[in-house]
């Protein structure tokens, strides 16, 4: 949890420092699809991570409407044993 709140500081900062500067910050949290995961873990990891990030970007008075965000995809990790359908990771 602590790792989350530091690197979602950082994206803060950086957008914010690029707002005060007239620039449109590309926020982009960085989960890793490397493991054996599940789908449902990443799920929840992203979940968990932009929460964290959103909160840090609140925090730090970063206008959203002011700011891409750019969320990875949810998927299972690489060396996950069971196959994931097109279907389920559209869901």
């Amino acid at each position: 949890a602590l790792a989350m709140q530091d690197n979602a500081w950082t994206l803060a900062r950086y957008a914010a420092v690029c707002q005060s500067e007239g620039l449109v910050p590309i926020v982009e949290p960085e989960i890793l699809m490397d493991g054996p995961h599940s789908i449902e873990h990443c799920a929840k990891v992203t979940e968990q991570v932009l929460a964290c990030v959103y909160k840090a970007l609140a925090d730090n008075h970063v206008l959203l409407e002011g700011s891409v965000l750019k969320p990875n995809m949810v998927c299972p990790g690489s060396e996950y044993n069971k196959p994931c359908s097109t279907a389920e990771m559209a869901y």
